[in-house]
């Protein structure tokens, strides 16, 4: 009889821990928050913004390469290549929410400026997917073999799919959810700025072969011909564009360059080691050093190096989430 009831306190504990949501440390809602999504440990790390101090680490143990928010800026969406599905967190409770399965090769995702709508990049399928905000999948776009990067315009009506493999840019129509015009690029591009006002498209990227990128190259947004090509040696991936100028990191070289409005080079600034990714806000841009596991935080106007927090192992990218106080995300959702 005895043995009767061990089993059963037994088989009942499994039954309690396999009912568990999962549920990491929850992040405080007031503060505003730099997330770091980082792939060598399958880790978020989540950063006051305001101080640098660490508010919270989640240690997930699944290959994620990256997330985005959604529009309540409390869920987090967590995505990866290898992984067959996506999954949502909800950041004030640390309480995994819900998952959508996708199947394998999402690699890249964004959120529409309207907050209703999701678009997967899927490498599998060679598709943009798109989604609403409760998983259920609305469309797939066929683009290239690898689209890697997603912009959008601040109406949500275009989004605009670089592919990393075939050299060729997307650009979509939302509404009608097609393709309404193609333009060549190099093999291996890799990061953008769309600025609308401007009309141009930035686009950065690796090089091809034994040939890296030195260059930015800036296409028209309405033909696609290209306008100008700009000096960023080497490998330039991430932009960030704010009051203060115009700036792109390379991560071949590990430099961050700075332009102002007219597209006059203004200054620049060795960060980090093997920097992947950039955000800014607050007047400071976020660098990830993926080698040295590190943010480095630099003063937008002066160029330089204010601070350097520790983060998990190999940053691969970086959101913000608004607090109570009022923040934006402002960067490139990388893939």
């Amino acid at each position: 009889m005895r043995a009767i009831c061990v089993l059963l306190a037994v088989l009942g504990m499994f039954f309690i821990h396999g009912c568990e949501r999962e549920t990491f440390p929850a992040v405080p809602k007031r503060l505003e928050v730099l997330i770091s999504v980082n792939v060598n440990d399958e880790s978020v790390t989540f950063f006051d913004l305001q101080t640098g101090r660490k508010v919270a680490e989640w240690n997930l143990q699944k290959p994620i390469k990256g997330a985005v928010l959604l529009r309540d800026d409390r869920t987090l969406l967590l995505y990866g290549n290898e992984l067959d599905r996506v999954y949502l967190y909800d950041m004030r409770t640390g309480e995994a929410k819900r998952e959508w399965k996708t199947g394998k090769g999402i690699v890249g995702a964004l959120v529409s400026n309207k907050g209703n709508t999701v678009f997967l990049a899927d490498e599998r399928q060679k598709a943009l997917r798109v989604f609403d905000e409760n998983g259920k999948e609305k469309a797939k776009i066929e683009v290239g073999d690898k689209p890697l990067t997603l912009l959008q315009n601040k109406a949500s009506t275009t989004i605009y799919v670089i592919d990393f493999h075939n050299a060729k840019a997307y650009v979509i129509d939302v509404g009608k959810r097609r393709i309404i015009r193609k333009f060549s690029v190099p093999k291996f591009a890799f990061g953008g700025l769309l600025r609308e006002r401007q009309q141009e498209l930035w686009i950065g990227g690796h090089g091809s072969g034994s040939t890296v990128e030195t260059n930015i190259r800036i296409y028209s947004i309405k033909t696609g011909a290209l306008i100008k090509v700009m000096k960023a040696p080497t490998m330039p991936v991430g932009f960030v564009e704010t009051n203060e100028g115009i700036f792109a990191l390379s991560h071949g070289s590990n430099t961050v360059r700075k332009w102002n409005d007219s597209e006059n080079l203004q200054a620049s600034v060795t960060v980090g080691a093997n920097p992947f990714t950039m955000i800014a806000a607050n007047e400071r841009l976020y660098i990830a050093s993926y080698d040295s596991d590190e943010i480095y935080v630099v003063d937008q106007r002066t160029m330089k190096i204010i601070a350097r927090w520790k983060t998990g192992k190999g940053p691969f990218q970086l959101l913000i989430r608004k607090g109570n106080d009022g923040g934006k995300e402002n960067g490139l959702n990388r893939g």
